[in-house]
């Protein structure tokens, strides 16, 4: 790309990045092999990073008249740490300082979660408990809440929340049952919810959770493919779960995703990307019963084996990480998902092969910027919310790779 183009793109991010992102203030694969075209890796100080595997990012503070706002944050795993990064309003990425790294009782952290911009929780399996902590919106700093660690199950390592940030739900790869919390809107504080942990012979290994848009219906995912998907009912009063009729469904996947803002289920055959199975699975969501049903079309074809999935929050886009046949992470893959009948289509570009290889990529919750991460750490991506094309503008944050990290506005 000529330079003057290069420039042009730039500030066209930063615009965008002031205009939407500035309201903060109110088994894994194979080695990541190396970036493409674009900016190159580095940045501030090294660090560390939301579902399983990672990402991470930093920021320059937050405080103060005048200067730059804090456009999203990021926190991610560093060693026994919490490390946390911010992007903000001038296009910079940079760890935060100063900070105060809140330290964990073990390096062997799978997955973190923020809930309402505010709350961050991280289940340490192993130690039967899950942390959490508040967010000073302002400063990026952490406070651990009253009442922390919560208990939890030995092998609870994998967590998600419903939209409204009602709930907690915490399960792993080797738990056969699942954590309920109901989380106080002011504190952040967890209070578990009667009958928890709920079990079913249905559920071997409660692996991979997501919660439809509507917030009734939790889907469990059960490590391999050849295991069906457990689905239960959430009660919206108290957070219980009950399975629903016909589950488990056997529905050929067991890494899921669903869309944040549509009746729709996505899932690939696993996390390893060895798989073989290059496609992307989409399931509607009867609104009664919760029941996914695979919609005409799916599996919808890949150029690499899917592993991972990233839904941008308009819903309008999908981005998997794929690995190629030696099980080595490769240029990531857009599609388009259509309203209405689910369909996916690739987008202009896809793969993007002209920007760096990244992987397990999570959205702030404007969409416009995607973090993920790299072989030497963590990108943003900018995000086009007409075509869903990407750029990359924002120079890299070097810090480790394969780590969990959560990111908000």
């Amino acid at each position: 790309m000529r330079t003057e183009c290069r420039i042009l793109l730039f500030f066209l991010l930063l615009i965008a990045v002031c205009v939407f992102l500035s309201g903060c203030n109110s088994g894994c694969p194979g080695a990541l092999s190396g970036s493409g075209s674009g900016t190159g890796s580095g940045g501030s100080s090294s660090t560390t990073g939301s579902s399983t595997c990672g990402t991470s990012g930093g920021g320059g503070g937050g405080g103060g008249g005048g200067g730059p706002t804090t456009a999203a944050l990021l926190y991610y795993l560093s060693s026994s740490s919490i490390q946390g990064a911010s992007l903000n309003s001038a296009g910079v990425f940079a760890n935060l300082s100063p900070f105060t790294a809140p330290t964990l009782p073990t390096s062997s952290i799978n997955s973190m979660v923020i809930v309402n911009q505010r709350f961050l929780y991280v289940p340490a399996g192993g130690f039967s408990e899950v942390l959490a902590f508040s967010i000073n919106q302002n400063t990026g700093a952490l406070a651990t809440i009253s009442g922390s660690p919560y208990v939890a199950q030995v092998s609870d390592d994998t967590v998600t929340s419903d939209p409204a940030g009602r709930f907690l739900f915490v399960g792993g790869r080797l738990s056969s049952s699942i954590s309920v919390y109901q989380i106080n809107a002011s504190t952040g504080g967890l209070t578990l919810v009667a009958g928890s942990p709920f079990q079913s012979f249905n559920v071997v290994f409660a692996d991979s959770l997501t919660v439809d848009s509507t917030g009734q219906f939790l889907y469990v995912g059960q490590t391999f493919s050849s295991n069906p998907v457990a689905v239960f009912s959430i009660n919206q009063s108290t957070g219980a779960l009950t399975e629903i009729g016909g589950s488990p469904f056997p529905l050929g996947v067991a890494v899921l995703q669903a869309d944040p803002s549509g009746p729709y289920l996505l899932g690939v055959a696993d996390a390893t990307g060895a798989s073989g199975d290059q496609s992307v699975h989409v399931f509607s969501i009867d609104a009664k019963t919760g029941a996914p049903t695979e919609v005409a079309g799916s599996p919808f074809p890949t150029v690499s084996t899917p592993f991972a999935l990233a839904i941008n929050p308009s819903g309008n886009f999908v981005y998997p990480s794929v690995a190629d046949s030696n099980d080595v992470i490769t240029s990531l893959e857009g599609y388009q998902l259509n309203a209405s009948s689910g369909a996916l289509t690739p987008l202009s570009g896809s793969p993007f092969t002209t920007l760096p290889v990244v992987a397990y990529c999570q959205f702030e919750q404007t969409g416009l910027a995607a973090f993920c991460l790299n072989a030497s750490g963590f990108s943003v991506l900018g995000v086009s919310t007409s075509t869903g094309g990407l750029t990359h503008t924002v120079t890299d944050l070097a810090g480790p790779t394969n780590v969990p990290f959560a990111v908000t506005d």
